[in-house]
C-alpha cells in the first residue's frame, strides 16, 4: 500500500480559509456559511451525493481496469471526498480506479482538516491517510492512494484557485459532479453561467450531477446547459434538492473541432509501436501498464539505437518567464519522468542536480524571473559562489540549480520501460509499410506481415517518411557528443552544469559533454572539429572545468552523432493521425475565413498515432508523451499517476495544429 504526495511549494501564496468554531463546527467567515450540516455531514453527503448520483449502483457495475471519474466544485473539508473513496473501497471491484477531481480556491490549513474530520470516526482512517499526504502547493494538490491487496487506486486532485478558472482546463470528461461549495446566497461568484457551460463541457452522455441547493438561478443554468432537473427531497431541514444527467444535443459546435478527440476503440487491447528509442519504450510501457499487449519493431539490432542512445542524457528543463505552452509542457514532463526513474528503480541515473548557467544579462533577468515564480523544491536562483559550492569546481556565472534533477543513461531508461510481461521486443526488424486494412493496419516488415488495430509510429525524423505522415513538419538537426577522459580534478565535478553546452559528472572514468547543433547536415560520421567545439565551449562558460580536464591537452576518447527531430514550435507532435485529403476539403473555407464556425470534426485513420519531434528535450516529454497517448487511445485516465493535461495543452501539441496553421495563412 502506498500513498504519495506533492512537493510542498516554499512560495505558497494562495489565500487558505479562515475558520470560526461553534461547538466543533468549522465555518467559513470569508462566505459566513458552514462547511458541512449541522445534523450529519456524512449523512447528508451520502443523500445528496452518493445516493443522488447513483454512485453505489454505478460502482459496482465498473468493470476491473475501468476509471470512475467524479468532479466537484469545492472541496471544503474533503468530507465528500471520503464518503466517496469509502463507498468506492466497499463497492467497486478489485483493480479498478476512482479520479477524484475537485476545485478549491481558499483551501483549509492542514491542522483545521484534522479538527474538521476527528468527529466522524468511521472516517477517521481513510481521513488519516489523505491528512497525511495532504501540503498545501500553489497550483494544485495531487494525491494517490494504491491497495496493493484489492489493486484498486484513487487519485486525488485538488485544483487551486477559483472554480471558474480552474475547472474549465480539466481534459477528463466527468461521470458524476458533486456541485458542492456555499450556498448561492453565499457564494454568488461561483453559481455563474460560466461554471455551468463549463459542466456542459466536461460532461458526456451519461453523466450525472446532485447539488443540495434548489435555488431558481441554479436550476435555470443547469437546464439552459442542456441538464435535466428534478426536484428531490432535501436533507435534514432542507425541504428540496435536485439532481439529474446531462442530455446532450446533437450537432452541436465546437470551438476547435479540428483537435476532436478520436474515437478510437480495440477490445482486442493489442499495439504495434514502431521504433524502439525513448518515444516508443516510454508509450509501450504506459500502454502495457494498463494490460495491453505491446510489441515493440526497431529497425535496429538494439534499443535505443539513434537519439536515444548517448551514454548520459540530462534533464534539462529549459523554461520560460512567459509560461508558454512549451515552458508548462516541459514541467509537466520534468515531474512525469522523475516519477517515472523512481517507479522503474532505473540505476544508471544520478540525481546528482543541473546548473543552468545565467551566461548573458537577458538570461540572468529570466532567470531571476523562474526564481520569483516556482518554489525552491523545483529551482534556485544562485549566485557565483553558490554554484561552485555545490558544482563541486569554480563556476563564474549565476544561475538557476535544479536539486531533483541529473542525468540518466538513456538505453537504460529504454531496457526499463520495455522489461514489462506485456512487451514483446522485435529487434533488427525494419518497416517497410504501414498499410490500412478493413479493420485495423498492416504492417510490412522484411520478413514479417504484422496486423493490429492500434499502431503507434514513435520513429523521430523517419516518422514522416511514411506516406501518411509526410506532412509533419518534422526536421532534423545534428548533434555529436564528446567522452573527455576524467582527471583527479575533473572528478570533483558533482553536478551536471549547463551553460552554451553541457557537461555531466565522470562515470566510467570519463565525462560526457555536448552537443553541437548543425543544420541541414545528414553526416553521421564522428569529427574532431566538433569535439573541438564541444571543448571550447567549455572553455569559455566553464573554464575551470575545461582547465580540470587538462585545457588543450584533453583526451577525447569518444563520441556519437545522432539527429534530433524537432518541429517548428519546438513542441513534439503527440496524438492521432488523421485523414489528410478529407481534413484540407473539411476545413478548406478557413482559408477565406479564419473565424468561420465550422462543426465537423475531422475523419482520423483509425488506430493510427504519432508520437514524434521531441528534440534535444526527449529525456523529459518521451515518457509523458507516451502516458498522454495511453490515455488517448484507452480513453482512460491514467490509474497509476493521476496525471492531468489542460486541454490547451493537448491542442499544443496535436498533429493536427501545422495543417489548421496552414490553412487559415492559405498555404495549402
Amino acid at each position: 500500500m502506498s500513498d504519495r504526495q506533492s512537493p510542498l511549494s516554499e512560495k505558497f501564496q494562495t489565500s487558505t480559509a479562515n475558520i470560526q468554531w461553534e461547538n466543533g463546527l468549522p465555518i467559513s467567515t470569508q462566505f459566513n456559511d458552514v462547511y458541512f450540516s449541522r445534523a450529519s455531514g456524512i449523512a447528508e453527503t451520502r443523500h445528496v451525493f452518493l445516493e443522488h448520483n447513483h454512485l453505489p449502483q454505478r460502482f459496482r457495475e465498473l468493470t476491473p481496469g475501468r476509471t470512475f471519474t467524479i468532479g466537484e466544485t469545492g472541496f471544503g473539508t474533503g468530507l465528500n471526498f471520503l464518503c466517496a473513496w469509502q463507498l468506492f473501497q466497499e463497492n467497486a471491484p478489485d483493480n479498478s480506479s476512482l479520479v477524484f477531481i475537485s476545485t478549491e480556491k481558499y483551501p483549509l490549513q492542514p491542522d483545521d482538516l484534522q479538527k474538521a474530520l476527528r468527529v466522524f470516526d468511521e472516517l477517521t482512517p481513510l481521513a488519516n491517510r489523505m491528512i497525511s499526504a495532504y501540503q498545501l502547493s500553489e497550483e494544485n494538490i495531487d494525491l494517490q492512494f494504491s491497495d496493493s491487496a484489492s489493486g484498486k487506486h484513487v487519485s486525488l486532485h485538488i485544483l487551486i484557485g477559483d472554480v471558474l478558472d480552474t475547472l474549465p482546463h480539466i481534459n477528463q470528461k466527468i461521470d458524476a459532479w458533486f456541485l458542492d461549495g456555499f450556498a448561492p446566497a453565499k457564494n454568488p461568484d461561483m453559481w455563474q453561467p460560466n461554471l455551468f457551460r463549463t459542466l456542459k463541457a466536461k460532461s458526456h452522455e451519461e453523466s450525472t450531477y446532485a447539488t443540495f441547493t434548489a435555488a431558481r438561478l441554479v436550476r435555470d443554468g443547469l437546464m439552459e446547459a442542456g441538464f435535466s432537473v428534478t426536484k428531490q427531497p432535501g436533507f435534514g431541514r432542507k425541504r428540496d434538492m435536485i439532481a439529474g444527467r446531462f442530455i446532450p444535443a446533437s450537432g452541436l459546435p465546437v470551438s476547435k473541432p479540428w483537435f476532436a478527440p478520436a474515437d478510437h476503440k480495440n477490445p482486442e487491447k493489442t499495439a504495434i509501436v514502431v521504433g524502439g528509442g525513448l518515444a516508443g519504450c516510454s508509450t509501450a510501457w504506459s500502454l502495457a501498464r494498463r494490460g495491453w499487449q505491446v510489441t515493440i519493431l526497431e529497425q535496429h539490432q538494439a534499443l535505443a539505437s539513434e537519439a536515444s542512445g548517448n551514454p548520459q542524457g540530462v534533464l534539462y528543463a529549459k523554461l520560460s518567464a512567459d509560461n508558454t505552452p512549451l515552458s508548462q509542457f516541459i514541467l509537466k514532463g520534468y515531474q512525469f519522468t522523475l516519477d517515472t526513474l523512481k517507479a522503474l528503480e532505473v540505476k544508471e541515473w544520478q540525481q546528482c542536480g543541473v546548473i543552468q548557467l545565467a551566461i548573458d544579462g537577458k538570461t540572468d533577468q529570466r532567470y531571476q524571473a523562474l526564481d520569483s515564480q516556482h518554489p525552491h523544491s523545483l529551482l534556485q536562483y544562485l549566485k557565483e559562489e553558490q554554484l561552485s559550492d555545490i558544482a563541486g569546481l569554480s563556476i563564474n556565472y549565476p544561475g538557476l540549480y535544479f536539486p531533483q534533477a541529473g542525468w540518466v543513461h538513456p538505453p537504460a531508461l529504454c531496457r526499463a520501460l520495455a522489461d514489462h510481461p506485456n512487451i514483446r521486443v522485435m529487434t533488427s526488424t525494419a518497416v517497410n509499410s504501414i498499410e490500412p486494412l478493413e479493420q485495423g493496419w498492416l504492417i510490412k516488415t522484411g520478413e514479417d506481415e504484422l496486423r493490429s488495430k492500434t499502431v503507434i509510429i514513435a520513429q523521430g525524423t523517419a516518422s514522416h517518411h511514411l506516406s501518411l505522415l509526410d506532412y509533419l513538419p518534422l526536421k532534423a538537426i545534428r548533434g555529436q557528443i564528446t567522452q573527455v577522459k576524467a582527471t583527479p580534478e575533473s572528478q570533483k565535478l558533482t553536478s551536471c552544469v549547463c551553460g552554451e553546452g553541457y557537461i555531466a559528472p565522470a562515470v566510467d572514468g570519463f565525462h560526457t559533454m555536448g552537443a553541437t547543433f548543425s543544420f541541414k547536415d545528414m553526416g553521421t560520421e564522428v569529427r574532431d572539429a566538433d569535439h573541438q567545439e564541444n571543448l571550447t565551449m567549455q572553455a569559455e562558460f566553464f573554464p575551470a572545468m575545461y582547465q580540470a580536464l587538462g585545457g588543450s591537452n584533453a583526451q577525447v576518447t569518444g563520441g556519437r552523432t545522432g539527429f534530433r527531430c524537432t518541429t517548428p514550435d519546438y513542441l513534439p507532435v503527440v496524438g492521432p493521425v488523421v485523414d489528410l485529403q478529407h481534413f484540407i476539403e473539411a476545413y478548406a473555407p478557413l482559408r477565406k475565413n479564419s473565424k468561420l464556425s465550422i462543426d465537423a470534426p475531422p475523419e482520423y485513420l483509425d488506430g493510427l498515432y504519432v508520437t514524434a519531434g521531441h528534440g534535444s528535450r526527449g529525456m523529459l516529454s518521451c515518457p509523458v508523451s507516451g502516458e498522454i497517448l495511453a490515455n488517448m487511445i484507452t480513453g482512460e485516465t491514467d490509474n497509476t499517476t493521476g496525471l492531468s493535461i489542460p486541454e490547451k495543452l493537448l491542442d499544443a501539441i496535436h498533429p493536427s495544429r501545422f495543417l489548421i496553421r496552414d490553412l487559415i495563412r492559405n498555404k495549402i
